[in-house]
């Protein structure tokens, strides 16, 4: 038997000591135990014979597939689907607005997990800003989940962790609004402008209104809530602290100060911009299943622009210089505008001029990384990175497309993530927008 091959051992759990000490409470919410032993690199040698495969309810399982193909992929533990938006990959693309649209995640645990932890004594399943552990794997059988899980006496307490879980809290998380639950270690660095804040890069502004630019450090993307320990912020959430959230546009994408991209793609873990988290203990179909949202905020999912908006000399009379305005998209190359177009009505074209748009998620057990690179230099940032990163990855991996659609601030959307920028060096950064009168009417959908 080789090394890389997958070993299921069933466990009797009648009929083996657990060796749990007193204090770490191990709920048996599913009646079927076993442990599977996915990308182990130290799998006890079995006979091949012994292993059984474990589909995850409502995913199909091959049939006359005999145990010793070496190349069979198992089914993983946590079965996660984005729900919304919607995307079909033979059907054309969705079309989201600006913000207010939402993102629901899905994930199906394993049929076969072990049950449900909580923190300490009593017995409970977690409700509203509780803490639970769906314990998928416990190798050794004496559970040692990381703090603030309590572990109580040796030899549990000193063991190093070696289960496969997911950790969770239900609530609902909104900007500015104090949170009382989640991941201790998360929520206070979510409340902390220096680690999930928004994004800031170099940019000039006219600070005290003496009609001369001056360096500015300008914030990108939605708020975060400051110092607020709101549970909201860029890096891996507080209530589902395993969740990767990636989209290579806008805040997502980490830059250098000045705009420039780094050697290597780096992108930052949305999934701490979730609203709310919930569980199903037991669905109808067996399995503790948890559904995450979010109304995604404005610029959340957007191109950052770096825009010099007045080019050229300044038409006293207009109000406006003579030249094309010049931008970068996403530390880009700088481009002129086609015709001397306005931020205003320059972004969203930008923004609608972007083939898809994307987010893709996974699961790994434990916290997942705030931030992550393309380790293996393949120009994307996916699940295969953070395996080379060191973290255990519980689920398969989701991508939905779509695109998205704005229009000028005069409709009430705010440029959020444009950062201005004197390129030409003529003094001159921004250019005046008058928002034209009128009466509410009807717009067809953008097809």
């Amino acid at each position: 038997m080789s090394a890389g091959d997958i070993v299921v051992e069933k466990i009797s759990i009648r009929g083996r000591a657990m060796n749990l000490p007193m204090f770490s409470i191990l709920t048996l919410a599913v009646a079927a135990a076993s442990t599977i032993h996915a990308d182990s690199t130290s799998a006890p040698a079995r006979s091949e014979s012994s292993a059984t495969t474990h589909a995850l309810a409502g995913v199909a399982r091959a049939t006359n597939v005999p145990s010793t193909t070496a190349n069979t992929k198992p089914s993983p533990l946590v079965k996660l689907d984005i729900e919304a938006p919607q995307y079909r990959p033979t059907l054309p693309y969705g079309i989201e607005f600006a913000s207010g649209w939402p993102l629901v995640i899905h994930a199906v645990g394993s049929p076969d997990a072990l049950g449900i932890a909580t923190n300490a004594m009593p017995t409970q399943f977690p409700g509203i800003d509780q803490t639970g552990y769906l314990i998928l794997t416990d190798p050794d059988a004496c559970l040692e989940l990381p703090p603030p899980f309590f572990r109580g006496d040796p030899p549990c307490s000193t063991a190093p962790s070696d289960e496969r879980y997911v950790e969770f809290t239900p609530g609902i998380d909104m900007v500015g609004v104090v949170d009382h639950g989640g991941n201790p270690g998360r929520a206070t660095a979510l409340g902390n402008p220096a680690s999930s804040g928004e994004p800031r890069y170099d940019g000039v502004g006219d600070t005290n209104n003496d009609q001369v630019l001056d360096p500015v450090e300008v914030p990108v993307g939605p708020d975060t809530g400051g110092t607020v320990a709101d549970g909201v912020g860029y890096g891996a959430d507080d209530d589902l602290p395993g969740l990767v959230l990636l989209s290579p546009n806008g805040p997502g994408l980490v830059l250098n100060a000045d705009f420039s991209r780094p050697s290597v793609r780096t992108q930052r873990n949305l999934a701490g911009f979730l609203n709310s988290v919930a569980y199903e203990l037991r669905s109808a179909g067996g399995s503790t299943t948890f559904d995450a949202s979010m109304v995604v905020p404005n610029g959340l999912i957007a191109p950052v622009m770096k825009i010099d908006a007045c080019v050229g000399n300044l038409d006293t009379t207009l109000g406006r210089c003579d030249g094309a305005p010049l931008y970068q998209v996403d530390g880009g190359a700088m481009v002129p505008a086609t015709g001397n177009t306005g931020v205003q009505a320059l972004y969203p074209q930008v923004l609608g001029a972007v083939p898809y748009y994307e987010v893709r998620a996974f699961l790994v057990s434990g916290i997942a990384p705030s931030t992550l690179s393309d380790l293996n230099h393949d120009g994307r940032v996916t699940s295969d990175d953070a395996k080379l990163a060191g973290y255990n990855v519980i689920s398969n991996e989701e991508t939905v497309r779509f695109r998205e659609y704005s229009t000028d601030i005069c409709t009430g959307v705010p440029l959020v993530n444009v950062v201005y920028a004197d390129f030409d060096g003529n003094g001159y950064a921004t250019s005046p927008f008058v928002c034209p009168a009128g009466p509410g009417q009807i717009t067809r959908i953008p097809r």
